[in-house]
This record gives structure tokens, sequence and C-alpha cells, in this order.
């Protein structure tokens, strides 16, 4: 049987009308919980650059020390935490982090630097305008499906042995070398953009648009220059063994496990319901651990962050706890992950058949 073909937005998209579902809360409790705090934005986004520079220094201490055994231990778990950059920019990309625009345009500039492969106003264009404005709505919201979950032997390389993505790296660096903007995480399936970003480009406006490529304009020329005066300094004996620098930033998005990203991000629309208004069936939320929850910027408060977009990622849990009679239960992200591959077992039957029906709606 012939696979139906990819649902192509720059012919097919549509403007949805959605009657939102929400809890019930009143303006004056709703305003507590959007509150944005300078301390706690600062905290966030502060601390998450710390354990990125502490993962980074041991490696770079091992590199020096030519503990080659420590040095991928190290460079293992830098990896694992440079990947969760990209929940940093989504946060940034809203401008919740902080009360003025000022240091939230710095942080998001900052962080998409480091971690160049995500192009923040490409990301903002889709994530704010199509994603938040029409959550899994088919035919309106080509960001994101009801995702399908499923264990199998090989999920255990997957997830925990395949730590060198070589392809990506050569397709985002393709990109970056051409002035395409680059979307790893949400889109970047090759060197061409694919229909979505084709489209959200197509629609947004000149300001959008230049933003986006001023993004690939600073990026190339940053990374460029950062490359060349770390291989210099070592060249010229400077500064010896400066040439690993680049391996710890620029080319840090390309290695290391996808467990810990899987772990925190499957739930947030994972065998969802497509086409429903209320955010507790189009969205999931599950249970982390705190240094989890602090490395996923509090983003497993999934259907929480969809209701209300405004509250600023750190107050999400103090939000849930005043909610929590009118919220589905939250079960911890493992057992929950072991419950949605059984659910997606009873409700799609197989990839083949959530492909034809959610999976199309990606583009896929």
């Amino acid at each position: 049987m012939e696979a139906i073909a990819p649902w192509n937005p720059l012919e097919e998209w549509k403007h949805t009308d959605v009657n939102w579902v929400r809890v019930d809360i009143s303006k004056e409790d709703l305003l507590r919980f959007t509150q944005r705090s300078y301390a706690k934005g600062l905290f966030q986004a502060v601390g998450f650059l710390a354990i990125v520079a502490l993962t980074g220094g041991f490696s770079w201490w091992a590199f020096t020390n030519q503990n080659w055994v420590l040095m991928v231990i190290g460079l293992y778990f830098h990896g694992t935490v440079y990947k969760h950059f990209g929940d940093g920019i989504h946060e940034l990309d809203h401008g919740t982090v902080f009360p003025g625009k000022a240091l939230n345009r710095f942080f998001v500039t900052l962080y998409g630097f480091l971690y160049w492969p995500w192009n923040p106003p490409l990301y903002r264009i889709s994530h704010l305008n199509y994603h938040h404005r029409y959550t899994l709505h088919q035919g309106s919201d080509g960001e994101e499906t009801p995702t399908y979950v499923e264990f199998k032997w090989r999920s255990f390389y997957d997830l925990f042995l395949n730590v060198l993505h070589w392809k990506s790296m050569f397709q985002n660096l393709a990109r970056l070398f051409t002035l395409k903007p680059t979307s790893i995480g949400w889109r970047a399936r090759g060197y061409q953009l694919d229909t979505w970003e084709q489209f959200i480009l197509k629609r947004a406006s000149a300001k959008d648009r230049k933003a986006v490529y001023n993004f690939a304009v600073f990026s190339l020329i940053g990374h460029v220059a950062f490359v060349a005066t770390c291989l210099t300094l070592h060249v010229t004996g400077l500064v010896p063994g400066l040439w690993f620098l680049p391996i710890l930033v620029t080319l840090a998005p390309f290695y290391g496990p996808l467990f810990h990203v899987s772990l925190c991000s499957t739930h947030q629309h994972a065998a969802c319901e497509a086409n429903n208004p209320d955010f507790r069936e189009s969205c999931g939320s599950a249970r982390l651990d705190p240094l989890s929850s602090f490395l996923y910027w509090h983003m497993e408060y999934h259907i929480e962050h969809h209701m209300f977009a405004a509250i600023p990622c750190y107050n999400l849990k103090h939000f849930r706890a005043f909610v929590e009679d009118q919220m589905p239960p939250m079960k911890w992200s493992v057992p929950r992950l072991q419950w949605l591959h059984h659910v997606c077992k009873e409700k799609y039957g197989n990839w083949q058949y959530w492909r034809d029906h959610f999976g199309r709606w990606k583009s896929l």
C-alpha cells in the first residue's frame, strides 16, 4: 500500500479558529503567576551556563592531562547537557524569562550563538505564530503533531550509544556556510529547507525574515572567527591545545546521547489528541527530578505552558500546584514513557499508520 503524501503547507495550509479550553482561574491569581523576576531569570539563565561550563571544563581538564577515558566521559555528558540549549532558546523566544527586553535579547543572542544550529528568530516565527496559536490542529500547526513512541531493542543504542551525529553536522555546516537558517532539534531534516520552513519564511514579515538572515550571518562570522582564533593561538604556540575549544562549543551540538533530552521532552505531545481545543488533551506533562527539570527549563509542565504561555518557566510548578484539582495526574517520566509506548500501540497500531494520519502533517 502506497504511503500518503506529506502535507504541503505551501499549498494546503489553512487558518483554524480555536476556542481554547483552559482551567478556571481568576485574572488576579493568574497575574501572580505571570510575574517575571530578574533574580529567578538570572539564576536559570546563568545557572544553566554554569553547568555547561562545568561539563566543558571537566572535558578540558581531562584533555590537557591526556586522560582520554575521562575526556570521553566528559564529552559524553557535555553533549548531553549542551542539547538543552534549545530549551533555553525556546523559553527566551517567548520573552518571559526577564521583566525587561534587554536581558532577554542578550541571552537569546548568546544562547543562539553557542547553539548556532538553532536559529532563534526562525524558531520564534514558527513557535509563537503557529504552534501555540494552533496547537496540534491538522492543517494549521506544522511544527508539531501527536508524537509516536515505540521502544525496541535498538532504542538502547539510539538513546545511549549513538553519540556522533555526523550527518546532522554536515547538513547544518552546509546551511551555515550558505547562510540558510538552521533549525536542529525541531526541524533541520537536510540541507534544503523543508516545506514548513519555506512556508513560515514566506508568510513572515520583512522584518522577521531580515532577523533570520542576520542571525545566520552573525553565526557564520562569529564561529569562523572563533575557530580561526583558537587555531591561530594553538599553531603559533601562544595557547597550545586551544584547538580543542571549538569541540566544546562549535561542534558540541553534534555529539552526545539523546537519552536525557528524550526523557524530558517526549511527553510534550506524545499520543495526544489532534484538533482538540483542551490543552489537557493536546499536551502532556511529566514529573522530573530537580536537576533534569532545571536543564529542561521546567518545560515538563507542558500542559501548563500551553495554557498560559505568559507564565515564566520558573513559576510553572507553583501554577500547577494551584490548579492541581483541575489537571490530569502527573506521572514520573520513565513510567509515563512506558505507558505512552503501550498507548501508541493501542491507538495507532504501528508507525506507518501514525505517519499517514498524523506524521504527514509534520511533512514526514
